[in-house]
């Protein structure tokens, strides 16, 4: 299992110029795989896509991941050409997890209609590969809708949602699968069934993700209530227990909940740190060699 970890996007306020360009360049540093964001219009975070631009400018290797950015509230066209000059930018390493979202707010902030989201979805994603393909047909002489990305066809399109049907329009449709923070109990319970249905869809190759909160440091309870004060302000309230949904503690103990993911098969794991501090980088990358990671 890769490891990944989240861009302090949603570290807010906390989160300024220096933290998000260190944090870019220390993790590519570290090793780490990805580098991600989560995305909730609504809120004071940082854009995902700008946050990405940011971090495509300041490093060289590490993969850019949306996980997710929400698609039905958003112009399809403008995405594909945002997420188009993120690829260029970074040379290629845009990943790009999109998803029908689920907080009405979301959309509401963004004037758009919430309830047949998931009827525009499909749509949608045929259409940013449409503006992708279509983009290479430009020419010295003659622009059209682009640019065109430099992954051809395009960035890998992993997909979210936990329901039967929105794991079979992942499976269907993406080039992969990302897992919300469910656990890993959950995670292994459905991976199976997912590399089945890749299987079966011709797609060997099919990435399934997953992400987790994390929250680190020599005194356990300390960390979980600094990671559980970051949450709750994005989230206004949690759907478990903190102390089940946040991994929190030294590199030591959360090394041991790491290779529980990847006992459950996870391909790339991105862990959504909660702690606005570039430390947590380090220590993140303690548990990586102590679970026996790779980046």
């Amino acid at each position: 299992m890769r490891l990944g970890v989240s861009l302090p996007n949603t570290l807010m306020p906390q989160a300024d110029r220096k933290l998000m360009l260190d944090w870019a360049r220390h993790a590519e540093e570290l090793g780490f795989s990805s580098l991600g964001t989560i995305d909730q219009p609504g809120y004071d975070s940082w854009d995902p896509l700008v946050s990405l631009t940011a971090a495509a400018a300041v490093t060289e290797r590490i993969k850019l991941v949306t996980n997710i950015l929400q698609l039905p509230n958003r112009n399809e066209v403008i995405v594909a050409k945002q997420a188009a000059c993120i690829d260029i930018l970074s040379n290629g390493r845009l990943i790009l997890g999109i998803a029908a979202g689920g907080r009405e707010s979301d959309f509401e902030v963004l004037g758009a209609s919430f309830h047949d989201r998931g009827k525009r979805f499909a749509p949608q994603v045929e259409r940013l590969r449409q503006v992708w393909s279509e983009a290479r047909k430009s020419t010295i002489d003659h622009g059209v809708t682009g640019p065109a990305p430099v992954q051809n066809p395009g960035p890998p399109l992993w997909l979210g949602g936990m329901t039967e049907q929105t794991i079979g329009r992942a499976v269907q449709m993406g080039d992969g699968f990302i897992f919300a923070a469910a656990g890993p109990g959950m995670m292994a319970q459905f991976t199976p069934g997912i590399r089945e249905g890749a299987r079966a869809a011709g797609k060997p190759n099919y990435t399934i993700a997953g992400v987790a909160y994390m929250g680190l440091g020599s005194d356990p309870q300390q960390a979980l209530e600094r990671a559980t004060k970051q949450a709750i302000r994005y989230y206004g309230q949690l759907w478990m227990p903190a102390e089940e949904m946040i991994h929190h503690g030294p590199p030591e103990k959360v090394a041991a909940d790491l290779r529980k993911y990847e006992d459950a098969g996870i391909d790339e794991l991105i862990a959504l740190v909660e702690i606005p501090e570039l430390d947590q980088l380090d220590q993140l990358a303690r548990a990586r060699e102590a679970a026996g990671l790779k980046g």
